[in-house]
């Protein structure tokens, strides 16, 4: 069998009968979306991630990682280039980011021009401006494109009618095949071959971004009426400043519009966390195939596999149904590596790191050069001790001059007119107390 079966040309990048070189394997695995209520954060959480419970089980999870900006394009720009958006001014989803940073080397390239095989499917990078990704992406040898319809259409089970009607957040049960289940089906038809070379394969899981599906049989997983919403207290914002609430309500239609519907409509705040709820569960459902596929193929015991999330979600708190914040539910993200031979399976860190460290550790993961321009840091020294002292603080960026540094206990937040938030974690952990 060759990955023609996958659609692609045999001699694109393998030649069959050869033995694998001894450099490690990369399986890279990305979420959209997916913020920190899920149960391998915490078993109380409801939102239901066996998959990446068992992943995190096998090497070490960071409990502490925060993305470097809380919205899609920024975000995987800085991860797949190793820059910060300070640096490569790539702040919004807008941004052409190829066309600012022509030369930039991104991690699949770089693994490239050192022997790798660089094989991708689904989202990785940002789909960009048209909403569709490049089925021509010179970032891999071989790429299987995010399909152009992230929805299913045109019926939408009345819920575009009413006061949602403008918005995109349909959500509900989706009975026709999820574009996550093409992407992974790719990926294990490749996983499926043998590698003459060492592989860089990625595998972007679109959900749980929105529109909000998932198959019926998620849904009875997560009945609307044991469906529960996060603490949401009143006047929440009163002790912010203007710029932090003008963030907030990027899309506050929506949290207007939801909070104001009864709650067992299907426009209401809570049919919308039911449904990213079951979404989030698909995404673990996805990351589970995945990993069986790489443990029935024989290639595990050579294979550094890390898994991401871009960003969090609000799901009504802080008055926000929204990314695009500096608040922690917007950036505190799942966060896994396994290493064979370096990490220690069932570790948990807690030091506080950045998603920009992962170019870093896997350029010396995989004993390549190091690169010099790289903004993050190697976690290669965590991942064999995650006890040790680390200085670095996760810096996270939304928008030109809107920081924030998160501590092992603080939140620091300074917006570009100079206004500030502190949230003490120790005590406040839904930040509801601007210190």
């Amino acid at each position: 069998m060759c990955v023609a079966a996958a659609g692609l040309s045999c001699s694109a990048v393998y030649a069959m009968g050869k033995p694998q070189t001894s450099k490690p394997n990369v399986l890279f695995i990305a979420i959209d979306d997916m913020n920190d209520w899920t149960t391998v954060f915490n078993k109380d959480n409801p939102i239901k991630t066996p998959n990446l419970e068992r992943l995190a089980r096998r090497g070490v999870f960071f409990s502490k990682a925060f993305c470097s900006t809380p919205a899609c394009n920024p975000s995987r720009t800085a991860i797949m280039t190793g820059l910060h958006a300070t640096t490569s001014g790539v702040y919004g989803n807008r941004d052409p980011w190829r066309k600012m940073l022509p030369d930039a080397v991104t991690l699949p390239q770089y693994f490239g021009r050192h022997g790798y095989a660089t094989m991708g499917a689904g989202k990785i990078f940002h789909h960009g401006e048209s909403g569709k990704s490049d089925p021509e992406n010179p970032d891999f040898q071989a790429f299987f494109p995010m399909l152009p319809t992230r929805a299913p259409k045109p019926n939408y089970n009345g819920y575009r009618t009413g006061p949602l009607s403008k918005t995109s957040y349909d959500w509900g049960e989706h009975t026709q095949k999820m574009i996550d289940l093409d992407m992974v089906e790719w990926v294990e038809n490749v996983m499926d071959q043998q590698w003459d070379d060492p592989m860089f394969l990625a595998a972007g899981i679109f959900k749980p971004h929105l529109p909000f599906y998932a198959p019926p049989e998620t849904f009875k997983r997560y009945p609307f009426d044991e469906t529960k919403l996060p603490p949401m207290p009143a006047n929440d914002l009163d002790d912010v400043p203007p710029a932090a609430i003008k963030k907030a309500h990027t899309e506050f239609f929506v949290y207007e519009n939801t909070t104001a519907q009864p709650q067992n409509s299907p426009g209401s705040l809570k049919r919308m966390v039911q449904c990213y709820q079951a979404s989030a569960d698909f995404a673990d459902q996805m990351v589970g195939r995945v990993i069986d596929k790489l443990d029935t193929s024989g290639k595990a015991d050579n294979t550094i596999i890390v898994l991401w999330a871009d960003h969090g979600y609000h799901l009504g708190d802080k008055e926000s149904c929204v990314k695009f914040t500096l608040w922690e539910k917007a950036n505190h993200v799942p966060f896994i590596i396994v290493a064979p031979g370096v990490t220690k399976p069932g570790t948990r860190c807690d030091k506080p790191v950045s998603l920009l460290d992962i170019y870093p550790t896997l350029v010396e993961l995989a004993g390549l050069p190091a690169k010099a321009d790289n903004d993050g840091h190697s976690l290669v020294p965590l991942l064999k001790d995650s006890r040790r002292k680390w200085p670095y603080k996760p810096l996270t960026t939304m928008g030109k001059n809107n920081h924030a540094v998160r501590s092992d206990r603080w939140r620091y937040i300074r917006y570009a007119d100079g206004s500030e938030e502190l949230y003490d974690h120790s005590n406040d952990p839904w930040e509801w107390t601007n210190l």
